[in-house]
């Protein structure tokens, strides 16, 4: 008996020592035996006995398709499982993208087995495709089934049979170079707090505090947010509920250095607008429900809340991909007494709808800007519609209204206009980053009417303008206009009922409109002190190449007068040329008659032109004036011929030697065959080389200036018919023979013309004949004793006669008339002395209405 214990003993020796020998194969072989495909494999074990009462686990790995687990230098005593080094490395495989995990909700129900030994792994590192390094932590149970975790990872866990608690700290190395690395829009300055989350298996609840600085960095401006406060949120799988509690988590924004970003505004919005320190605040919880995020307000304000932006009814759809809310925007200030804005929207996929209004009232603009107005307020709607992928389409409707706005050259008052435009913008690979604006096409319309404006030293009344355009992508515009004016005045010159249609094709370019312009206006009536024009019609039409070229021609009809005005703006210069075509002269008649009111005209023809350009003053001029006939007052003027040119230049006038022929001046005596040469000396017109025929004899003068300014004008008379001049002085009963000639010194003062020491004799003897006249009749029964010197001139012949000739300036000539002659009959030499005064325009006047010629004329024109 007792050799077979020995033997046994022996035996079971023998294989223990034999099993243990062979304990690593042994146990790979049944650990595979075991663990299925899915479960993994186990590739190696080595272990040992450390002591009689703790096991050495000097190696094992195990593997399965996406990880793989090795850990060394680990023992267990049966209360403590201590490993020294653990490595686990995940890897991505083909089949983690597709894998679907179903999770059907309950409650969390472990039933955790009592007496468990204590873990803990001194060295752990994980792998993964998914980290951007391999975390390096530390694993110790503290309780049962409580773990604490550090290293690059600093976090809590607590698993019990019905509940799985997790915190973890912000402050882990991990944490904090994951949001360095990561391409987030602001940078992370400083980050403190804890997460907590606690799942029972039907809810996960969470708890975050939050203490942290974040820096956003715009190319003018720093800003540093603050959040600081308490996140609590719950997911609940059995209702597809969850909640995100944000109302103790304020958002505090100071944004700094930003004075170059407003630079352009003045400096009293600047301070109205932006304060520099905002908070945000959600004050209602985020809720996800039936798959729909609801967050019912997000509001956005500065610290002296006078801006607010709120978001609102905000909802956004999972299924159907859409999301709808309300944003509205308002601020309150001395700058903007009101601005409000607000917009819904709806987003549908790619497909968005949406519709706002604006709303604006600013009593007075800023001294800064070029720009000053009273009393502005403005509504305005707007809506964006279509595809936010492809094409979308702005549709803006603004009424601006103002009770003035002012700039240094235009004044208005009560000013009310309208605006709506459409416009068409690419989206998405539809959008052509070549084209020079972000629009496919736009289409506007403006209405405006100001009560009363001054514009550039023009002012009047009621002034409306109507107006519409379109322009594509490539800036090809199409723009039509009408204006209306109730009335204007500039100076002296006033008018009313203006209406102008403008139309613009062509294209936009950098240097300015490049195309067609084309114009039709109407002007009721345009007076002057002098002048007067009632309707009058202008076309216009040319090309515009820019700000500073350009080339038009206007034509302006008046009556029966059509002038032509071509004028270009090209390098800084203004060359134009304005074109009277030849016309019948009594075209010019309802102009002329304003500024000489006395003229009648009854025939000829005119034509004219002057060109040159304008900055520099320098214009060349041409008139021709042919075969005029016209009635001045009662003096008629037949035959007039003028082909004048000339020159302004810089203020200096230059008139080419031209050419003056009358056929006829009828002003009581007749003038005829009247000749000179209009040219122009020292900046003044003149006329030289004067001559006409009268009294069978010719005046004559070598210069007159044709000016109102005084002057004297030396007039000479030659070979002038005695017996003409006597019968048109009318004198019954006198009868006078013979030729005079002499010199008249005319001097012009104030417009008025006086003769002074002028001298009349005759060339050859003369002849007086006096047989009953009236006055010698007289004088012989007044003065008998007298009556035989008077009958010597009975019939006298004159050797010798001379005037001295003056006449003042109302017209009153005194002729001192000396006489030596013969009277042959008697053979008596008689020596005469007599002074003659009569009023020449008295006279000429009582020509004039014996004028059988002139009086017809006159009768005819006068109809």
């Amino acid at each position: 008996m007792r050799r077979f214990f020995l033997i046994l003993l022996f035996a079971l020796f023998t294989l223990g020592i034999t099993v243990y020998y062979f304990r690593v194969p042994l146990t790979l072989t049944i650990g595979k035996q075991i663990l299925t495909e899915e479960q993994g494999l186990l590739e190696c074990l080595d272990w040992s006995v450390d002591s009689w009462d703790r096991l050495a686990v000097e190696r094992m790995c195990w593997r399965s398709e996406a990880v793989s687990v090795e850990l060394s230098d680990a023992t267990f005593d049966g209360d403590h499982f201590r490993v020294g080094n653990m490595r686990v490395v995940h890897q991505q495989t083909p089949t983690d993208n597709n894998t679907q995990v179903s999770y059907a909700p309950a409650p969390l129900q472990l039933d955790l087995p009592e007496g468990m030994p204590t873990v803990e792994v001194e060295a752990l590192t994980v792998s993964s495709p998914l980290l951007p390094e391999p975390l390096n932590l530390s694993v110790k149970q503290t309780d049962d089934f409580a773990f604490t975790i550090a290293g690059d990872v600093e976090a809590d866990l607590a698993l019990s049979d019905t509940k799985l608690r997790a915190a973890l700290r912000l402050s882990s190395p991990a944490v904090q170079m994951f949001l360095r690395e990561a391409k987030l829009p602001v940078s992370m300055s400083a980050l403190s707090g804890t997460v907590e989350a606690e799942f029972n298996g039907q809810a996960i609840n969470t708890a975050v505090q939050l203490q942290s600085t974040l820096n956003y960095a715009m190319p003018q401006c720093q800003s540093e947010i603050q959040v600081n406060g308490v996140v609590t949120g719950q997911w609940d799988f059995t209702h597809e509920h969850a909640m995100l509690d944000l109302s103790q988590l304020p958002v505090d924004v100071a944004v700094v250095e930003c004075s170059a970003l407003l630079a352009g505004l003045p400096k009293t919005w600047q301070n109205s607008i932006w304060s520099g320190h905002l908070q945000a605040r959600i004050s209602e919880p985020v809720t996800f429900e039936e798959q729909a995020l609801t967050l019912r307000g997000l509001s956005v304000h500065d610290v002296a809340h006078v801006s607010e932006a709120t978001l609102s009814e905000f909802v956004y759809q999972l299924p159907k991909q859409q999301m709808q809310g309300k944003l509205m925007v308002s601020h309150r200030s001395e700058a903007f007494q009101l601005l409000d804005a607000q917009v819904d929207f709806l987003l549908t996929g790619t497909q968005l709808e949406s519709q706002g209004e604006v709303t604006l009232e600013v009593t007075q603009a800023p001294e800064e800007l070029p720009i000053d107005w009273q009393a502005l307020n403005m509504r305005s709607d707007f809506s964006l519609q279509g595809k936010v992928t492809e094409q979308l389409i702005l549709n803006v409707t603004a009424k601006p209204q103002a009770q003035s706005v002012a700039t240094e050259a235009m004044m208005l008052d009560n000013v009310t206009t309208s605006v709506s435009a459409q416009t068409l913008i690419a989206m998405g690979e539809h959008l052509d980053t070549a084209q020079q604006v972000p629009f496919e096409q736009l289409q506007w319309q403006l209405d405006a009417e100001v009560e009363r404006y001054q514009v550039s030293g023009v002012q009047g009344r009621n002034l409306t303008m109507a107006s519409h355009g379109e322009t594509d992508d490539s800036l090809a515009a199409n723009v039509n206009a009408d204006i209306w004016i109730g009335s204007f005045k500039r100076e002296d010159v006033r008018g009313k009922e203006l209406h102008q249609q403008l139309s613009f094709s062509g294209a936009l370019r950098p240097e300015g409109p490049v195309g067609k312009l084309n114009g039709n206006s109407t002007i009721e009536l345009v007076a002057h002190p002098q002048l007067v024009l009632r309707d009058l019609v202008t076309h216009s039409e040319g090309d515009i190449k820019g700000r500073e070229q350009l080339a038009l021609t206007h034509r302006l009809v008046h009556d029966n007068l059509e002038l032509q005005l071509t004028h270009r703006l090209e390098a800084g210069l203004m060359p134009f040329t304005l074109t009277l075509g030849e016309h019948g002269l009594g075209a010019i008649q309802s102009v002329a008659s304003q500024f000489v009111p006395k003229l009648k005209i009854e025939e000829g023809l005119v034509s004219a032109s002057v060109s040159g350009e304008l900055s520099r003053q320098a214009f060349d001029f041409e008139i021709n004036l042919g075969d005029a006939s016209f009635l001045y007052d009662h003096h008629y003027v037949s035959g007039f011929d003028l082909p004048l040119k000339g020159k302004w230049h810089a203020g200096a006038l230059m008139l080419a030697p031209a050419p003056l022929s009358i056929t006829e001046v009828r002003s009581g005596p007749v003038l005829t065959d009247v000749r000179g040469q209009i040219t122009s000396d020292n900046n003044l017109p003149v006329l030289r080389q004067f001559s006409a025929n009268i009294f069978s004899g010719q005046l004559a003068a070598e210069q007159v200036l044709l000016d109102k300014r005084d002057q004297e004008i030396l007039v000479t008379a030659s070979d002038l018919d005695l017996m003409l001049i006597s019968e048109a002085g009318r004198e019954a009963g006198v009868e006078l023979s013979g030729q005079v000639s002499g010199r008249l010194p005319v001097f012009i003062h104030n417009g008025q013309a006086e003769i002074r020491d002028g001298y009349l004799s005759n060339i050859v003897d003369s002849m007086l004949k006096v047989e009953d006249n009236a006055s010698f009749n007289a004088l012989k029964s007044q003065r008998p004793e007298l009556q035989p010197v008077f009958e010597m001139l009975d019939e006298l012949s004159i050797e010798t006669l001379s005037a001295d000739v003056n006449m003042s300036q109302d017209g009153q000539l005194e002729l001192a008339v000396k006489i030596a002659g013969e009277n042959k009959q008697k053979q008596q030499p008689v020596n005469f002395n007599y002074t003659h005064s009569e009023n020449i325009y008295t006279l000429f006047r009582a020509l004039r209405l014996s004028d059988e010629i002139t009086q017809a004329v006159e009768k005819a024109l006068n109809q």
